[in-house]
């Protein structure tokens, strides 16, 4: 089975990956900045910026290639930058949260559904939003609130139309996770 999980960096994808590793599968990781020191003869590493969407579709593409499958999407990209006041928030700070946690994210999960649909293959999605959205965020995180908000939608409305085609979506909303990134965020105690 082909386990392509997007967003390796976090605290929380790389204990998603920690706990799900076993040698018979191969797991494709995707990370941004800095490359994670995994070594094991079943698990690749590539390079992704999500905030580029051509290029994030192309690398993508080139996976698809490689690996001919992915029977199984775990996404955990989020950037919750900037986390500042609505009225100090620029035009550019909204589109890049919606680049990155929006649209790259829905157009790279949309081109392996059109593969596996070619294919008749299965495909499992699992989407780790955010509980904010529950909650309607705070007042410093808007961009991060309005893009995973419309990722959830977009992907509600992919799942009901694929479910009859072996795809399958879930979204999982975690809470506010106590580790090193919440604990410098402004206004935010333990």
């Amino acid at each position: 089975m082909n386990i392509l999980i997007l967003g390796i960096n976090g605290e929380i994808g790389n204990s998603l990956f920690k706990s799900i590793f076993n040698k018979k599968d191969y797991f494709i990781l995707t990370y941004n900045k800095k490359k994670p020191s995994i070594k094991y003869k079943n698990v690749f590493l590539i390079k992704i910026d999500f905030n580029y969407e051509k290029n994030s579709i192309k690398k993508i593409k080139s996976l698809i290639k490689k690996f001919k499958t992915i029977d199984v999407i775990i996404n955990n990209v989020g950037d919750s930058n900037p986390f500042k006041d609505i009225f100090k928030l620029k035009i550019q700070e909204l589109n890049k949260s919606i680049r990155i946690n929006f649209l790259s994210i829905y157009f790279s999960i949309l081109t392996i559904i059109k593969s596996q649909l070619k294919k008749n293959n299965f495909l499992k999605i699992i989407n780790i939003s955010s509980n904010t959205i529950k909650h309607l965020g705070s007042v410093n995180n808007l961009p991060y609130l309005i893009s995973k908000n419309a990722l959830e939608l977009s992907l509600l409305n992919l799942s009901k139309h694929f479910i009859k085609k072996k795809i399958r979506i879930n979204i999982i909303r975690p809470g506010l996770i106590n580790n090193n990134k919440t604990t410098k965020v402004k206004g935010y105690n333990k």
